[in-house]
């Protein structure tokens, strides 16, 4: 069997281990426009800052692919070929296969913005980008930040790390606005304000201003807002959002929505082509419908069902759960499920103590609780986590007590020796 995988971050490495547990005599091969050893992009922000070296990044070592049997090409797939089962190459090469995973993740999206083709407008995706970054950092003194979700609040923190005042613009209302709600999201912009950074929100950054430098070269010396106000700063990092690449399977029959649709065993329209991580449109737990989730732990989920099915194993993917975790300023903060409900459909319970840096929200639908925010103590954070993902009753008395109360779930009890 000829398996091929094209992208070799989350879904595509847990599927060809999948597969190489399942199948040890499999020819596998990986493709990948990133000639690196599988690493995580959730880290990128950190490196940046300097607070992990390289070495931590990567999450297989350099032996991977050959400890794994793996033939690893660096290249970029411009195009699969459903009917002949090949792919081919930017260098011209096609390459067979009888079953294709793609996990090509996905990629920013920028509007196009006035001035946005000078020296000092950075993406923060990839290693390569960070290192760009780290760079290009030591002549920086300001920096704007577009966007004011998760991703352009961790690269914000990987500058300040370093030492530049930074200036966060985003267009929405609130920080994070997909991931949280009203109330936390005053507590985390709060945070971010007294850490020193600035948070300029409902604006739009409408032109890059720049100047030329000594070597004649035009970079950036500041934005105009649509406020009218001008920021100076030598640096932005462009953070307003990611497409699935899908690119790839254009005019190759296989059904595209947003991302890549596929069924339960992760299994496109096309038969023997499978799709997983940020690229696939997948069930969703509990909205039942379909969307992208670009998260890690589905990223993972999904490249492991791909490749049992992928290794003729029949594996079932039951649905995705938004959830988002991170540390802004010192504060721990965790969203998993549905924020919000059609009136009447729910119920929402909540604490607050704001000048403690703490929050509880939790979302309550037919005696099960489909939603949290919780912000400072995010203890048992797994365990409601685990609650909704197993959509499991929960009684409401018992969870007023645990929005004031550490989290203590009940089923889990200690085992002493002898299984007691």
């Amino acid at each position: 069997m000829r398996y091929l995988i094209i992208g070799n971050s989350a879904a595509g490495v847990f599927a060809a281990e999948t597969i190489r547990g399942l199948d040890p005599e499999g020819q596998i091969t990986m493709i990948s426009n990133e000639d690196y050893s599988p690493y995580s992009r959730c880290l990128t922000s950190y490196f940046l800052g300097k607070e992990i070296p390289e070495e931590m990044m990567y999450i297989r070592n350099k032996d991977f692919y050959s400890e794994t049997g793996i033939d690893f090409q660096a290249g970029y797939v411009e195009r699969v070929d459903a009917d002949s089962k090949n792919v081919l190459l930017d260098s011209g090469e096609k390459v067979n296969y009888d079953k294709l995973l793609i996990a090509t993740g996905s990629s920013p999206f920028n509007p196009p913005l006035e001035g946005s083709d000078i020296e000092g407008i950075f993406e923060l995706r990839t290693l390569d980008d960070a290192k760009a970054m780290a760079e290009f950092a030591p002549k920086v003194k300001a920096a704007v930040v577009m966007g004011a979700g998760l991703v352009g609040l961790k690269g914000a923190h990987g500058l300040h790390e370093l030492g530049i005042n930074v200036t966060i613009i985003g267009s929405a209302p609130r920080v994070m606005r997909h991931s949280i709600d009203e109330e936390s999201a005053e507590i985390l912009t709060r945070l971010l304000e007294e850490d020193g950074y600035r948070v300029l929100l409902n604006t739009k950054v409408v032109k890059v201003l720049g100047e030329e430098d000594t070597d004649g070269r035009m970079s950036v010396s500041g934005v105009l807002l649509n406020t009218g106000e001008q920021i100076p700063c030598q640096m932005i990092i462009r953070a307003v959002g990611v497409r699935p690449n899908v690119k790839l399977v254009s005019d190759s029959g296989i059904s595209v929505n947003y991302g890549i649709i596929v069924d339960e065993e992760m299994q496109t329209s096309e038969k023997d082509i499978y799709a997983a991580g940020d690229v696939a449109e997948a069930l969703d737990l509990l909205s039942g419908e379909k969307g992208v989730s670009a998260l890690w732990p589905t990223a993972t989920e999904q490249g492991i069902v791909a490749g049992c099915n992928m290794a003729g194993v029949k594996r079932e993917y039951h649905g995705s759960l938004a959830l988002n975790s991170a540390v802004i300023s010192g504060v721990g903060i965790v969203s998993v499920g549905l924020m919000n409900l059609p009136p009447r459909e729910g119920s929402v319970i909540r604490a607050s103590e704001p000048d403690k840096n703490f929050y509880r929200k939790f979302v309550i639908k037919e005696g099960r609780l489909v939603g949290m925010i919780m912000v400072g103590d995010i203890e048992g954070a797994g365990i409601l986590s685990g609650l909704i993902r197993k959509r499991a009753k929960v009684d409401v008395n018992y969870l007023h007590q645990m929005l004031v109360n550490p989290i203590d779930y009940p089923g889990y009890l200690s085992v002493v020796r002898g299984g007691q």
